[in-house]
Order: structure tokens, then sequence, then C-alpha cells
């Protein structure tokens, strides 16, 4: 099975607020038919059920008439006509709904005699791909003055705003979380962009619609796709009752090389694998069957392309750390001392991180001053160091190139630096290279970092881009980060932050007024969900990997461990053994 996860997250703000019906205040309607949370695709049609508003009344009110048009944009399936209904017939031509679409929640309309205002708590918004993005306390007030014309004696809007409007609670049950995918700057792996799709009939076609746009503006310029700028598709996809999804190319997939189209292939493969409805994919030109080399004219999704996986496949799910007596390795009964040398290699090191395949192991001095390296269960092997010289080194993080990433927490901030034991490189960001950094972690793709910064008191999430050499794995460059808006939460400690899966990252943090505990974050910072379930614990470590196989773990400040179980939730960890720094693989 692959590892991807497709279940809809629930986002701490989105409790949709009853609209204060006070003097100058009119109620919008928020009264639904519809169900809350579904976790499947476009086969589970069932749960979606339809949301059909009420045209304009005859001889309604200009707030009803206000009131009427944002509730006709909650309309599922969509309906524009219906939208268009409440406005003016220069309005209506007017209107774009594809202009942009703002989730918002804690809606009002305020009427102050012949005045009418639409105000609201603007969450974030989506552009005409489906990327997200957060709205900041300083843009997150809606504050819309709306205005009425008679037309043949009925009120009608005249000025609605650009795009579409739509609550957090619509959003919630009728959009889910996708991903386009792009290869990285190796062609080796792909590489997740975050997107939102509406469900429904139309959601593949959106999908492949968009992944043929190419890359977002944000990974631009570090990710590649195999599709030519002008290729398009030719009809909508259809999906068969086998479910098998026809994509129809148009003729420019026919100047493809046989490799390009297989890139392409993996590409559309990855894109469509969240949907469960989609089995097989079959592509066409002029109705004629494109024969993917090495994999045919119809290609499975759950076989085809495995090994661009950007999560990797899990080692295991093996967890490692650090005891009184060195580096082990820790299963659910017990802790056992590493064979190898680097078991013992440093007394009383701080933390380890295991590389992706589970081979190497780095190991930072008791001091954070020196980082050691060496293979994990090869007896016969030695060790190296691969870094000396450091001040305040937090715990190191390996991407799928066998590159080695140290963040050094020095009196001018931190520094970033990138080694294979044979060289070491600094890199810079801005954002973080300066600043006080807590907490950093590469994703396993190799194409983002993630880092926790605290600056002014606050702490925050923040993202850099990794552009690479193809030829050169240690010739890295960083972008600027950017933050990850989560105001509902604040970050505390330090090696408190791991991916979680290709788009999100876990964290230790604790809500207003809340205790510290395991939050997953979505990298476009459109959802944030705490682990249900008790927590004996106050948790001080936290450990995860990119694959669904591998369970978050936490542990406390005297070394406990305790795993988080689906069914059951949080258990003990470990036979009791006391362990530090506990690290997946990656």
């Amino acid at each position: 099975m692959r590892s991807v996860r497709h279940r809809v997250l629930s986002r701490v703000a989105c409790c949709l607020a009853g609209v204060v019906a006070t003097a100058g205040c009119v109620s919008l309607p928020t009264d639904s038919p519809v169900r809350p949370g579904r976790d499947l695709g476009v086969q589970d049609e069932p749960q979606l059920n339809s949301h059909r508003p009420a045209p304009p009344a005859e001889g309604a009110a200009p707030a009803e008439i206000v009131a009427g048009y944002f509730e006709s944009m909650l309309a599922y399936p969509r309906s524009e006509s219906l939208t268009r209904s409440f406005l003016t017939p220069t309005a209506a031509k007017r209107w774009d709904p594809a202009e942009g679409l703002v989730v918002y929640d804690d809606e009002t309309l305020v009427v102050e005699g012949e005045t009418l205002t639409f105000r609201s708590r603007r969450l974030g918004a989506l552009d005409d791909r489906g990327s997200w993005t957060s709205s900041t306390p300083a843009s997150s007030a809606i504050t819309l003055p709306v205005r009425v014309e008679r037309v043949d004696g009925e009120w009608r809007l005249a000025n609605p705003p650009a795009g579409t409007y739509i609550d957090s609670d619509y959003f919630d049950r009728y959009f889910d979380p996708f991903a386009l995918y792009f290869f990285d700057p190796t062609s080796t792996i792909l590489a997740p962009d975050p997107v939102y799709a509406l469900l429904g009939e139309s959601t593949p076609t959106v999908l492949v619609r968009n992944l043929l746009k190419g890359p977002s503006r944000r990974m631009s310029g570090i990710v590649s796709t195999a599709a030519p700028d002008d290729l398009t598709i030719t009809a909508p996809v259809t999906l068969s009752p086998s479910g098998v999804a026809e994509i129809s190319l148009s003729t420019v997939a026919l100047t493809m090389t046989s490799e390009e189209q297989a890139l392409l292939a993996a590409q559309l493969v990855w894109t469509l694998l969240p949907l469960p409805e989609v089995r097989e994919i079959a592509l066409t030109v002029d109705g004629q069957p494109l024969t993917i080399e090495g994999s045919g004219t119809q290609f499975s999704v759950e076989e085809a392309f495995e090994g661009y996986d950007p999560a990797g496949f899990a080692v295991r799910a093996q967890l490692f750390g650090i005891t009184r007596q060195g580096l082990v390795r820790v299963t659910q009964d017990s802790s056992t001392l590493l064979p190898a040398p680097i078991a013992t290699a440093l007394e009383k090191p701080r933390s380890v991180a295991v590389d992706p395949s589970g081979a190497l192991a780095a190991v930072v001095s008791r001091q954070g001053s020196r980082v050691v390296v060496g293979q994990v269960f090869d007896e016969t092997s030695g060790t190296s160091t691969w870094f000396r010289g450091g001040k305040d080194l937090l715990r190191p993080s390996w991407d799928l190139h066998q590159v080695l990433w140290l963040v050094d927490r020095t009196s001018a901030g931190a520094r970033i630096y990138v080694t294979t034991g044979d060289q070491t490189r600094t890199v810079k960001a801005a954002g973080i290279t300066g600043q006080r950094v807590l907490s950093f972690a590469i994703s396993r793709d190799a194409t983002r970092m993630a880092a926790i910064v605290s600056q002014d008191g606050r702490t925050r999430l923040v993202i850099a881009m990794i552009d690479r050499s193809p030829d050169d794995p240690l010739d890295v460059t960083l972008s600027s980060a950017d933050p990850v808006f989560v105001p509902s939460v604040s970050f505390s400690g330090t090696n408190n932050l791991v991916w979680m899966s290709p788009t999100s990252v876990a964290v230790l943090a604790d809500e207003v007024g809340g205790d510290l505990q395991p939050f997953e974050v979505s990298i476009d910072g459109s959802t944030i969900t705490a682990f249900d379930g008790f927590l004996p614990i106050r948790p001080r470590a936290i450990a995860s990997g990119p694959n669904v196989e591998i369970p978050v773990l936490v542990g406390s400040r005297r070394g406990e461990l305790y795993v988080r179980d689906p069914e059951s939730g949080w258990e003990p960890f470990g036979g009791g053994s006391r362990v530090r720094s506990p690290a997946y693989p990656g």
C-alpha cells in the first residue's frame, strides 16, 4: 500500500459561529442538510448530500437578498446561475466566480439605515489552481459594503465582491486536500505541491488540469514537470465502473519522448492516487491509446511508479534513541544497544538522527559541538567525525541523498550547514539564518526545510524551499523562509519538529490556555489537528516519519515513551526503557 494519507483535517478555527442577531444586525442563513466530515473520495458520493438554497423570494427585503446571495454560494453542487439570480443584470455579467475563493467564518450582516455591510473573519483563500494562502491577523477582517438596486421592482445586489465566498463549514465538508506532483531537481523523486479541490465528479479533471498548469509560484524553478507548456486535456476525465480513469491528452503528447511520457504518467498516478475510486489510468490521444514504455496502455495507481514515492518505503518503522548505555533500537517491549561502534562512540550524546535507509546514524555530542556518523548495524564498521566546532547543534536531519543537515545555534544566531563527511558547506536562508531556531527538519524528498523560529517572544513555523544541483547533491541553495500562519498555537521546546507526511509536520505546541501536546500542521497552513486521546505524560520529544506505517510517538522529560494507536489512543512503548531523542529513519 502506498504511503499516502487522504483524510479531512479539522481546522482549529472551523467552528461556524452563529451570526449575532441584534439591533442593526441580520443573521445569515447557516442551517444546511449536509453532514459534517468525510474522508473518502468521489466514490463515497452519498455522503456529499446536495444543498440547494432558495432563489430570491418575491418582495424580498435588501438584507434578505444580500443574505441569500452569500447563501447561494454554499450550494452543492455549485450553481453559478443561482448566485447570479441575486444580482442585477450588469453585476451578473461582471461577476466571475473563478476570480478566487475566500473561506470565512463569524459572519454578520450589519444594517444601518439603507447601508448594508457584510463582516466576517477571513481564514484563507484558494487561487485558481487550488493553492491555499492563510490570512494573517492584519488581513483576516472582511468588511464589504454592499449596495442593492431595484430591478423590475425587486431588490438585487449591484456590487458583489470578486470571486466566491464560502464558509468554513462548507469548505470542510466539500473540499479535500490533495497534492500535484512534480519532480525534484535530480528527477529521482516526486515532490508534492499541496492544493484543495471541490469533491465531485469533476475532481479528477480539476486535478489533472491543474497539474498540467505546472508548479505553483513557490515551487517554480525548483521542481520540474514532464508536461510541455502547451499540453492540455481535450475532454473531462472519465471514470469507468471498474475504476479506470481515461485521460484524453492533446496531440502535443505525441511530440514527447517515451521517457517524458513515462515521467508524465508518474506525475498523473501520484496526483490521482488519493482518489479511492481511481484504480487504473489510461492515456489517449485523439481517441487512440497512448502506450507508456514499461507500463503499457493502462497502469495501476497502486503499483506503477512506486519508486518515485516522496515518502519512500518505511524502514520497518524502526525507532532509535539514546539511553545511558548509548544508541539503542527500541521495540514495543524493550530497548537494545546497537551492535555497531556508533552506539557508544560518544559519551552521553544529546541527540541522534538516522538516515532514510536506516543504515547511517548521526550522533551529536553532549556539548553540541561535534557530530559523529557511523553504520547502524555493521559491527565491523568504524565511525567518523563529520562536523566539529559547533556551539549548540540541534538534532541533525538527513535527506534521501545521504546529505546531513545541521543547524548550529551561535551567539549570532543560527548557522546552517550541509555535509557528507568529505565536504561541508554553509547554506543561508533568510528568516532562518541568524535567527533563534528551536527545531528544524528536512523533508525526505529534500525539497523543503521546516523550522521553528523564535523572535520577539513569539514562535512560528517557517518553510524554505531547497534547490539542488542535479550533479552535486551537496550543492544546495535555500529560498527565504515563508511563515506558516498557525495563530491558534504556540510552539515549545527544542527538537520538537518532524515530518509526518510529504505535506505535513508533527510538532509539540500548546493552544491558548491549553497543555503542551502533539499537533499535525499542513505545510500550507490550511489545517492543524490535535491528536485525540488521553496522553498521560507531558511530552518533551516527538518522533514520526513521512510514511503512514510510522506512528507518532512522544517522550517525556524522564524518557518515558508513548505511541499513538489510531484505535486505542496513546499506549506505552519501549517496555519501561528510559529513552531520549527518539527518532525514526529519515
